[in-house]
C-alpha cells in the first residue's frame, strides 16, 4: 500500500508539471477504451447473450426451407424461409407425440397504440398463448396471455404491456390492469406486465404490446395475420426441446408428421408448381437451429467480429502512441533513470517511474525549486 500511495503521488506530481502531456495521454487512451467498451457491449447483446428467460439452451428456431405457394410474408423475426402457415402451426402444435414440451408462434407488427385519449405509433408482438408459458416468464404485474386468450382465430379480447412500456407510458401504475387499450382501432384489456428486461425473443425488435396470434384489425394490408389460409405463410415459431432430446433427435421425429401433413392435407391446394417444384415441395423438412440467443434475420455476426477486431487494433494503435510518447519524455530523463537504478531500483519500478527512491527524490527537487 505504501509503493501504491508513492506511485499515485508520483504521478499526480508528473500530471501537474506537464498538463498537455497527461490530457493527451488520458484522452487517446479514454477514446480507445470507450469505443471498445461501446462495441463489446453491442456484440454480447446481439451474438452472445442468452434470452432472459427459464433455461435458455432448450429453446429451437423452426424453419421450412423450400418452394412455397405464394408470398410469404416475412418479417424482422427472420428470413422467408423460416415463416409457417397459421394452420400448419397449429397442426403441429396438436403433435401427440412431439419431441417438444410446445410449440409457439410470434410475429412483429405495426400498431397504433391508444390510452387515455393519447395514441403513439410503435412496435407489437402478435404471440401464440402458450408463448410467455413456453419461456417460463412470470409477470411483473397482473397476467401474462394464456391459451384461453388465443382459442377463436381472428378475435382477442387481452393485450400484455411490455416493461419498458408499463414505465414510460403509465408510470409503473399498479392500476394498469383492466384499463383499456386500443390497439389498430380495436380495443383490448390490459391483462398485465411483461417481467423487466423482456422484450420478446427477437433480438432486432422492442414491442411496446404483446397481443394474441389470433387477433386480426381491419383492414390489414399486409396479408398476415390470416388464420385460416394455408397458403399464407407468415408465422414464425419456436420450441422447447423434451429433456433427454436432441437436436438431431427432434427434427428427425418431428419431420415424419409434417411430411405427412405436408403431402396429405398442403399439397393436394397447390395448382401452380411444375413436376420438379411439385417434388421439392412435397420433400420439404423442417429444421432445427438453437434459439438461446433468440430469433433474428439480422446478419450481423461477421460484421460485427470485424468491427470489434478492429476497434481492438485502434486500441492497440492508442496503446503503441502512448508508449511512444513515454518513450520520447523519457530519452530526456536517461540521467535520471541512471541514477535510480544505481540507488537499487527493480525494474520494475523503473518502468512506472516510481520507486522509494523516486519519491524521497522528487522531495528535494522540490525543495531545492
Amino acid at each position: 500500500m505504501g509503493n501504491l500511495l508513492s506511485d499515485v503521488r508520483y504521478c499526480l506530481r508528473g500530471f501537474a508539471r506537464r498538463p498537455l502531456f497527461a490530457v493527451v495521454v488520458v484522452t487517446t487512451l479514454a477514446l480507445g477504451l470507450s469505443v471498445n467498451v461501446t462495441i463489446y457491449s453491442i456484440y454480447d447483446q446481439l451474438l452472445v447473450r442468452k434470452l432472459p428467460v427459464a433455461a435458455p439452451t432448450e429453446l429451437v428456431n423452426l424453419a421450412a426451407p423450400g418452394p412455397k405457394e405464394g408470398t410469404p410474408s416475412c418479417g424482422a423475426v427472420g428470413t422467408c424461409e423460416e415463416v409457417f402457415s397459421y394452420p400448419m402451426f397449429r397442426d403441429l402444435e396438436r403433435l401427440p407425440d412431439s419431441p417438444f414440451v410446445g410449440i409457439a408462434a410470434h410475429r412483429d407488427m405495426n400498431a397504433n397504440i391508444a390510452i387515455d385519449g393519447q395514441t403513439v405509433s410503435g412496435g407489437g408482438l402478435l404471440v401464440s398463448g402458450n408463448y410467455f408459458a413456453l419461456l417460463g416468464l412470470q409477470p411483473a404485474v397482473g397476467r401474462l396471455l394464456d391459451s384461453n386468450d388465443d382459442r377463436v382465430d381472428g378475435e382477442a379480447s387481452t393485450v400484455v404491456l411490455s416493461h419498458a412500456s408499463w414505465e414510460s407510458a403509465l408510470g409503473q401504475d399498479p392500476g394498469v390492469v383492466g384499463r383499456e387499450l386500443v390497439v389498430n382501432g380495436k380495443p383490448l384489456t390490459i391483462g398485465g406486465v411483461a417481467p423487466r428486461g423482456f422484450s420478446g425473443n427477437t433480438v432486432s425488435l422492442r414491442p411496446q404490446v404483446f397481443v394474441p396470434i389470433s387477433f386480426r384489425w381491419r383492414d390489414s394490408p399486409f396479408g398476415y395475420p390470416n388464420h385460416a389460409d394455408r397458403k399464407v405463410y407468415w408465422a414464425y415459431l419456436f420450441a422447447r426441446l423434451k429433456p433427454g432430446v436432441s437436436l438431431e433427435q427432434a427434427a428427425t421425429e418431428v419431420n415424419v408428421p409434417y411430411r405427412a401433413i405436408l403431402n396429405d392435407v398442403d399439397a393436394p391446394l397447390v395448382n401452380d408448381f411444375s413436376e420438379q417444384t411439385m417434388r421439392e415441395f412435397r420433400a420439404r423438412a423442417v429444421t432445427l437451429a438453437p434459439g438461446a440467443r433468440g430469433q433474428s434475420q439480422m446478419a450481423v455476426r461477421t460484421p460485427l467480429t470485424l468491427l470489434l477486431v478492429s476497434t481492438g487494433l485502434v486500441l492497440l494503435i492508442a496503446s503503441v502512441n502512448v508508449a511512444n510518447l513515454f518513450l520520447a519524455r523519457g530519452s530526456a530523463r536517461v540521467g535520471e533513470i541512471a541514477v535510480r537504478a544505481s540507488l537499487g531500483a527493480s525494474k520494475r519500478r523503473l518502468l512506472i517511474h516510481a520507486d522509494r527512491v523516486a519519491e524521497l527524490e522528487e522531495r528535494v527537487l522540490d525543495v531545492l525549486a
